[in-house]
């Protein structure tokens, strides 16, 4: 792996039902884009998959639900939203985010302005399992759909995939591994795209227990290789109206596979000891600890 490079393609404003694919393969004929080669990767945004998999809810036409009505009332959010967000996914927590870090974000922000509009449109975050994943909202967006419109998410990201990788095969002849990114709130306050869907590449690096430069058996090592690639796409796909929703990575070292794996069973199981241990240590620092 001595060069890995980034290329953004512009395949246009989607507004549901198209074949991503043809855009897709336009793209690269008509662009500077460097053309498809094995081995390459394809960066895809979530929500051109949605779009093309007319994963699109008319807002007006939601019926709100009593238990949506009174979650919208305690965190603000959109009632419309909240239902959406209740039929995807299970709820487990929420984030009042214009109550943590309103100052912050407003010296992040465009202007103090822009700040509070848009906390005021989405002034906290549901915690919710959606399909076996943890996301904010059940990654239901409102942002750059067709006015009037929530954005879901895939139904199954890794089939999303599987089908793009099989038709740019099928059109293109080129063997490439897709990764489908979505972006999710990081614990410093931003927001990170990461993988929700993979094929063609095994979304982890697994050198678990690997020596280092002196020969001492690593604990890291699982690197979560899908992630780190759609980070480094978001630079060029950005969040707001840059257009790249695709982003070709070339020179990529990774092992055929794919798919990414479920991780609540993971989160659920290491709730307790976890609880457990904190306690533990959090007792130790104040309490005195008999000899023996």
């Amino acid at each position: 792996m001595s060069e890995i490079t980034y290329h953004g393609i512009d395949i246009g404003l989607l507004e549901g039902g198209e074949d991503l694919v043809e855009l897709l393969l336009e793209a690269f004929e008509e662009s500077e884009t460097p053309t498809l080669q094995d081995d390459d990767v394809l960066v895809v945004s979530s929500k051109v998959v949605s779009l093309a998999e007319e994963r699109i809810v008319e807002l007006d036409r939601v019926p709100v639900s009593p238990g949506a009505e009174r979650i919208a009332d305690v965190t603000g959010i959109d009632a419309r939203e909240v239902e959406l967000t209740l039929r995807e996914s299970t709820i487990l927590g929420v984030i009042p985010v214009a109550e943590i870090v309103p100052d912050r974000l407003e010296s992040y922000a465009v202007s103090p302005e822009a700040a509070r509009d848009a906390l005021e449109t989405l002034p906290a975050l549901l915690v919710t399992n959606w399909n076996g994943r943890l996301c904010t909202n059940a990654g239901i967006d409102l942002s750059n759909s067709p006015e009037g419109t929530a954005t879901l998410l895939p139904t199954d990201p890794n089939a999303s995939a599987r089908r793009l990788r099989e038709e740019i095969r099928e059109r293109a002849g080129a063997d490439v591994a897709i990764v489908i990114a979505d972006s999710e709130v990081s614990h410093r306050g931003g927001s990170v795209d990461v993988a929700i869907g993979c094929a063609g590449i095994d979304p982890v690096d697994s050198n678990f227990g690997a020596t280092d430069l002196f020969g001492s058996p690593k604990v890291g090592g699982v690197d979560l290789l899908a992630d780190e690639l759609a980070a480094g796409a978001a630079v060029l796909s950005g969040q707001a109206a840059e257009r790249r929703p695709v982003v070709l990575v070339r020179g990529v070292d990774y092992d055929r596979n794919g798919g990414i794996d479920d991780d609540v069973d993971l989160v659920r199981a290491g709730f307790w000891p976890t609880l457990k241990r904190t306690a533990q240590v959090k007792l130790a620092e104040h309490l005195p600890i008999p000899r023996r």
